[in-house]
């Protein structure tokens, strides 16, 4: 399906998920990593934590990737949403992948301290998702291109 990272490339088991983008998708798969990241002991505050990061990078797929933008450009393209799920001793990463529009990932808000998302006078107040998966999960890789699709990766540690 898609190539490994390295960090990945040995990490066992596997759990992969595949389902086409649907608002009434986002509580199953919530439901799901939740429920996978209990029963590898994960402390609640943490399984809340990856919640709201996997319902951020969901919904963003769903309301970026496959935009009207990317339906008159793919009008017979499936919309799928791949997520996956590898876990390996203390660690737990989730992988969603689309195959959508893409982005320029340089172009995306980058919010160091909630502070800046606050600030008055701003009039973008977009970003607030990528800095809670920023702030939550303890490792973070997007990469997106333009007509790529987008992939996230998110790592949280047991502790």
């Amino acid at each position: 399906m898609v190539d490994e990272p390295a960090n990945q490339k040995n990490a066992s088991p596997q759990i992969e998920l595949r389902c086409t983008v649907d608002r009434a998708m986002l509580g199953p798969l919530r439901a799901f990593v939740c429920n996978v990241a209990r029963e590898l002991e994960f402390t609640e505050k943490q399984v809340n934590e990856i919640e709201i990061c996997v319902d951020e990078v969901c919904a963003n797929c769903m309301e970026h990737a496959y935009s009207k933008t990317f339906e008159r450009e793919f009008p017979n393209t499936s919309r799928d949403l791949f997520m996956e799920v590898h876990y390996r001793g203390d660690e737990m990463t989730v992988r969603i992948i689309d195959h959508g529009i893409g982005t320029d990932a340089k172009g995306l808000p980058r919010i160091a301290h909630i502070e800046d998302y606050l600030e008055r006078g701003r009039e973008n107040f977009r970003g607030l998702g990528l800095y809670l998966i920023r702030k939550f999960m303890d490792r973070v890789d997007f990469h997106s291109a333009p007509g790529k699709g987008t992939t996230v990766e998110m790592t949280k540690y047991r502790r």
